[in-house]
């Protein structure tokens, strides 16, 4: 039977840098992955030369220290796209527009206006540790998203932009999340300015935001076995055993770095508490369908635009500009929730098809013929089935909620969902393994203290 201190199951950033965190302070770490590489859902594919393109998270803003100080330890270069003019495509009308308005008639923006002003100071009294204290909390998580907002936004088009806008966020309908699971990822990403703000001023890197990931993995050397599904974890008195087909491991603490839904499939001894194990079985994963374009060059800068757009009546809400600096031009395009779902079900010619159907209403011909295609259906993910990352339906924070970080004995939990900031990005991810390995470590001292 092999031997460590700590097991961590799951290679990407959560499972990564807890690893990392608990061998900085001498502890002896194997890291346990189902797949066949490390990054979770960050994935990055080659198109013409090699030129990197994000299958899964891409973006850093100004606000993801974690992520900047590894991407800086770790040499991974980023880049700022060029500005320019963003698009707002209703049908067959398509006005470009700059800032963070689109163009839109004055009540509609008003409308919307008060609505996030109300979002923002209802988000703010919600305690990230323990949303269920939140005041209200019961009345906020018995309804739906789409519930408060067909009651506070009655402007129809206002009411489908936030819509819109919540389910490219969330990659789910408004009608599946509850109000209490949206104010908790409002507040978890600062509140409703700061997250617009993460999602306008942001950077790519240039090789692929897995870099960091395939670094740390390649830093821990044996200590990493990728092809090591986890199926069972006992807990004995002596400590705990994680099995699989590789054989079993024995070791001191676990850390669990993987969604909820997939850390229910594993076969834990004694079973788990009743709230941890109805919290894996009611906390499902988003819907994210991510495709890039490929073209000879960006030929949407010859008219000022970005390659960003807002598309309200459209299988492809938004569009984005994912070409490397030097690289050819690369229309990325985001399909989430209900419509990934719809997308996924059909035929791959057929799903390619209606994306650049979308491309060419809001850029032109141009768009008609990509030189290369690529794209990742995260729900077929068989170590992911979804993204970017789950979310709570009604009743499930109010109840079973408290389970999502607490510990069970030795078994500690990790992953970007477990995070209080920035809960479904790569920098929750980095700050859930990091608090992870924290409780394995304060364990630890407080143990060989007595």
């Amino acid at each position: 039977m092999d031997r460590a201190d700590v097991v961590v199951v799951g290679a990407g950033y959560a499972g990564l840098c807890a690893a990392r965190a608990l061998r900085a302070s001498g502890r002896d770490v194997v890291v346990l992955e189902a797949g066949d590489r490390v990054g979770g859902r960050t994935l990055t594919a080659r198109v013409g030369d090699g030129w990197a393109v994000d299958l899964g998270g891409q973006w850093i803003s100004g606000a993801h220290t974690s992520f900047a100080a590894l991407a800086e330890e770790y040499g991974a270069a980023t880049y700022t796209p060029p500005t320019g003019a963003d698009l707002l495509v209703e049908g067959v009308v398509r006005r470009p527009f700059t800032g963070a308005r689109p163009p839109l008639p004055t009540l509609v923006l008003v409308v919307l206006g008060q609505a996030m002003w109300r979002l923002e100071r209802m988000a703010a009294r919600v305690d990230l540790a323990r949303p269920w204290t939140t005041p209200g909390a019961d009345r906020l998580d018995s309804m739906t998203a789409a519930t408060w907002l067909r009651r506070n936004l009655p402007e129809r088009r206002a009411r489908h932009l936030a819509e819109v806008m919540i389910g490219e966020e969330l990659c789910v309908d408004v009608g599946s999340i509850s109000m209490l699971g949206l104010l908790t990822t409002i507040r978890s990403a600062g509140g409703v300015d700061a997250g617009i703000t993460a999602e306008t001023v942001t950077r790519l890197f240039v090789d692929g935001a897995d870099g960091p990931a395939l670094a740390m993995g390649e830093e821990l050397g044996q200590a990493l076995r990728l092809g090591a599904a986890v199926t069972s974890i006992r807990q004995q008195g002596d400590g705990v055993r994680v099995g699989g087909a590789f054989g079993d491991v024995h070791a001191e603490h676990v850390i669990v770095a993987v969604p909820p839904a997939i850390a229910g499939r594993i076969a834990y001894d004694p079973p788990l508490p009743a709230a941890r194990d109805q919290l894996t079985q009611r906390v499902p994963m988003g819907s994210v369908l991510k495709s890039f374009a490929v073209y000879e060059r960006p030929f949407w800068r010859d008219d000022g635009l970005t390659g960003q757009s807002l598309n309200l009546h459209d299988p492809v809400p938004v569009t984005f500009d994912a070409t490397r600096p030097g690289g050819p031009g690369v229309l990325g395009a985001l399909v989430p929730g209900r419509a990934a779902q719809r997308l996924a079900a059909l035929p791959a010619s057929d799903r390619r098809a209606m994306i650049v159907g979308s491309l060419v209403r809001a850029f032109g011909h141009a768009a008609r013929n990509p030189i290369e295609w690529h794209e990742k259906v995260w729900a077929d993910d068989p170590y992911a089935r979804g993204g970017y990352g789950a979310y709570f339906p009604p009743g499930v924070l109010t109840t079973v909620g408290s389970a999502l970080r607490q510990p069970v004995g030795a078994i500690h939990w990790a992953g970007s969902e477990t995070a209080t900031e920035w809960s479904g990005y790569i920098e929750g991810a980095i700050r859930s393994g990091e608090r992870a390995a924290a409780e394995v470590l304060a364990v630890h001292r407080s143990v060989t203290a007595a």
